[in-house]
């Protein structure tokens, strides 16, 4: 039997694009040097959504709401909503959350919605990797790891260093094997 397979030419360039795909932290992070902007703590996140070209919404949204990143039908622009009554630290890992879902997820759906109680339980998959984008990005590991061998090991401190909350990075030091009374 014979198979005919049609070839789409489009297909090819997208496998062209794909060597300049941004799909993890460190080429996120190149991408942000590249364009002038803040790499070193605090990681200019904001920056790096609107040169993306995300348009920033914040809002006053519920409480249990972080953000959402979704795909205008109006426009087909990305769009990130942040709930402007949060803590502008967690405003921060908020939106290196949704940067996660943007690089990595965005042709699997065109809307994340993002919860507080999902960041504590990893609700799925995609949730995990992209709460560990965002702690990738905002707290590499060589700059967290140089700061703790500098000195710097209260807890208060390096978060006010990254721009972070507390208990995001708690987990961070969690998760690159750290432990102590201050780290």
């Amino acid at each position: 039997m014979a198979v005919i397979i049609r070839y789409d030419r489009r297909q090819d360039s997208v496998q062209a694009a794909d060597s300049n795909l941004i799909n993890t932290p460190e080429r996120l992070r190149t991408f942000a040097q590249q364009k002038g902007l803040r790499i070193v703590p605090p990681f200019d996140v904001e920056g790096v959504v609107n040169a993306l070209g995300i348009e920033i919404k914040k809002e006053n949204i519920k409480d249990d709401l972080s953000g959402v990143l979704r795909k205008s039908p109006e426009s087909s622009k990305w769009e990130m909503l942040i709930n402007a009554k949060h803590h502008p630290n967690r405003q921060r890992y908020t939106m290196a959350h949704e940067l996660g879902h943007y690089c990595l997820h965005r042709h699997i759906q065109i809307e994340f919605e993002d919860r507080i109680f999902f960041r504590g339980g990893e609700s799925n998959k995609e949730e995990m990797q992209a709460n560990s984008f965002a702690s990738e990005v905002l707290m590499p590991d060589s700059d967290f790891r140089k700061m703790v061998h500098d000195g710097k090991n209260k807890i208060d401190d390096l978060a006010q260093e990254f721009g972070v909350s507390t208990l995001a990075l708690r987990i961070r030091a969690k998760n690159l094997g750290m432990s102590g009374h201050g780290l």
